[in-house]
């Protein structure tokens, strides 16, 4: 039995460095794109953007998340000058992966296309078709153990940028059934989203 690791890695992610090729996984909803935002033929090509915005961030997450990529850089360059190689290594994988998390992090959006909602923090972005959508209301506050970023817990996917209140949309089905977005105004994002389900 031979085993083809490419197209393993294509079936998990939809994707594969090694062709240079990409497909979208529809069954559950998760996407995978790639970090620089282009354009792909296929199953979702045809959807318009009829609203996106940013999230919002607290001015505490900024300065925490920029702080420490700033603390990693300057014990990075500290490390330059007192050649161990070794830690100088370690410090500049974790100033590029802390830099890439951030970009990522801040990187936050929230569309409304002509057939469904999507929320996008590179590399990932999870889409809900219209179709699938049970209900939408606004939840108060976020607990404060959900952390930041791409949250997931039990079967619910979220999307926070900071505590705040935010958007709670049901799924009829597929693995997760509450996706969580923290918008800029909750009550106008499902005011602009329940305007084109209709």
């Amino acid at each position: 039995m031979t085993i083809n690791v490419t197209e393993i890695i294509r079936k998990t992610m939809g994707w594969c460095p090694l062709l240079r090729m990409k497909n979208t996984v529809v069954d559950s909803g998760m996407e995978y794109v790639y970090a620089s935002g282009t354009k792909r033929s296929g199953v979702f090509a045809n959807k318009t953007t009829v609203y996106e915005e940013k999230a919002p961030y607290s001015n505490t997450i900024k300065l925490v998340m920029v702080s420490g990529l700033f603390s990693l850089a300057i014990l990075y360059f500290i490390s330059v000058f007192s050649k161990p190689e070794r830690a100088e290594f370690i410090l500049l994988l974790a100033v590029s992966v802390s830099a890439l998390v951030t970009w990522s992090f801040f990187s936050i959006k929230f569309r409304i296309t002509t057939d469904g909602v999507e929320a996008v923090m590179p590399p990932f972005k999870y889409r809900v078709p219209f179709s699938e959508i049970k209900e939408i209301k606004t939840i108060e506050d976020i607990p404060w153990y959900a952390g930041w970023g791409l949250r997931m817990w039990g079967r619910r996917l979220a999307f926070i940028s900071m505590r705040k209140s935010a958007v709670l949309i049901e799924k009829e089905k597929g693995f997760f059934r509450k996706l969580i977005l923290t918008t800029q105004n909750p009550e106008e994002f499902i005011k602009k989203l329940k305007e084109e389900m209709e």
